[in-house]
């Protein structure tokens, strides 16, 4: 579900960022949770993008652990869900981090590649970024020549953050930790846009943030090219200009414009469609980054006890390799829950929904109505009815809110992930292939009948 604000009251709450929420563990550790707020023009839209926090983390963390070997980071091997209440786990799974206290430095290591966004006005303005003068003739979106180390003061919530001159930041942090933050970020931006370059992705720009320990060693914390902090261009583009093929948030700065946003008005919610594009694009960035792939199908059942059901569903996807979630969501006792599951399906790419439940078996069609992904029910055996009851209440629903309903118990939950998988089937190959050559197993496993049968 999109966590717009963290709740959590088992730890002191520091601070709440655009983004992020920071808690205190103790004088060593503190709690990272990443929200699904999104901001643009420095202030913070009302509209969460659901998953939104958890892709920033996964991927902060995989670039983290990737350059542990150049730079150490504020990463701990203690686990989120062990300093917060049982009831609070949800909050903090998957978009949370348990990072070491640090101070951080008050600079932001801005590394450019290209010349757009607020370094293209600068250069308007000046010729100049940051005070490096750059070549006459530059157009937006044209690639430098190399990289340059841009770096901005950091400002409040709300506030712009300022670029200023190399020079000024050694005032105010030290030459020394300065050239180290420079060479640092250059170094890590050179190996990004190498190991980017690999997955068909340019690095526009990008920023990174240090702290320093007691020892004053140099830390990479915070987030690390996300498309928050990034601009992601896909390859089959020349130039940034064409933000139609970015991985990043500047599709939502695009959209601000277009509709003449004049930034002195609270910023307006997001549509649903502008939701839509951004997290598809998040996903994407994340998927092809990381090399692997946010859930594709839920399977959710009304009761811890639906598991021994319901693991055929999960089972027969993971034997498919199509990524799937799986949780409890109990129409009865997680109503708001459930609610708020359903309207977030569709943003967070989910393409199908198996849902088991028994008795009552309300889930599946409450499910559906709140949502126009498909819902494939599976009846759970009850133990009075054997699961008739369960079939009837979930297939028997009033029309215009479908959902297809399977057998009762094990062979519907494998035939509902069956039909779904032949459904993504039709836009996926590899998938096609699969399916065939499991039914050319089964067709094989039945001929091989008559052989047990001996003579006739």
């Amino acid at each position: 579900m999109a966590i717009f604000r963290s709740k959590i009251t088992s730890l002191e709450l520091i601070t709440r960022g655009k983004v992020r929420d920071i808690y205190r563990i103790d004088d060593e550790n503190i709690l990272i949770i990443t929200t699904d707020r999104v901001s643009a023009f420095d202030s913070v839209i009302p509209t969460p993008v659901p998953d939104k926090g958890i892709i920033l983390n996964s991927l902060s963390i995989f670039w983290m652990k990737k350059f542990s070997k150049i730079i150490p980071n504020h990463l701990t091997k203690k686990l989120p869900e062990d300093f917060v209440n049982k009831n609070e786990i949800n909050e903090v799974c998957g978009r949370s981090v348990v990072a070491k206290k640090l101070t951080s430095l008050p600079i932001e290591a801005v590394v450019r590649g290209f010349i757009t966004g607020s370094a293209w006005k600068e250069y308007c303005d000046e010729g100049k970024v940051c005070g490096l003068r750059l070549p006459e003739g530059l157009k937006e979106g044209d690639k430098l020549d190399c990289p340059i180390f841009t770096p901005a003061r950091k400002a409040p919530v709300g506030n712009h953050d300022e670029n200023i001159s190399f020079e000024n930041c050694s005032k105010e942090i030290g030459a020394v930790l300065m050239e180290q933050v420079r060479t640092i970020s250059l170094k890590l931006f050179e190996l990004a846009s190498i190991f980017l370059k690999s997955k068909n992705i340019t690095l526009v720009d990008t920023k990174f943030e240090f702290g320093v320990n007691s020892r004053n060693e140099l830390t990479l914390i915070d987030e690390v090219l996300t498309p928050d902090s990034s601009r992601f261009l896909l390859e089959t583009c020349h130039t940034y200009q064409l933000s139609q093929e970015s991985l990043d948030k500047q599709y939502i700065r695009d959209y601000f414009v277009e509709i003449n946003w004049n930034k002195i008005e609270p910023i307006p919610p997001l549509p649903k469609k502008i939701i839509f594009q951004l997290s598809s694009r998040y996903r994407k960035a994340f998927n092809i980054i990381s090399g692997c792939n946010r859930p594709l199908v839920s399977v959710v059942m009304g009761s811890e006890s639906d598991w021994e059901i319901m693991s055929h569903s999960v089972e027969t996807f993971k034997k498919f390799n199509v990524p799937c979630e799986y949780r409890v969501v109990s129409a009865h006792r997680m109503p708001d829950d459930l609610y708020e599951f359903a309207e977030d399906s569709y943003f967070r790419g989910i393409a199908g929904i198996v849902a088991g439940a028994g008795g009552a078996a309300h889930l599946p069609g409450m499910l559906a109505s709140k949502t126009t992904v498909p819902v494939f029910g599976v009846p759970i055996p009850t133990k009075y009815l054997n699961g008739e009851d369960s079939l009837y209440s979930i297939v028997q629903m009033p029309k215009g809110i479908p959902v297809a309903t399977f057998a009762i118990g094990k062979p519907g939950a494998i035939n509902a992930a069956l039909h779904l998988i032949s459904i993504l089937s039709l836009n996926d190959n590899s998938l096609r292939e699969k399916l065939d050559k499991y039914r050319e197993t089964q067709t094989l496993a039945a001929k091989s009948m008559n052989f047990n049968l001996g003579d006739f």
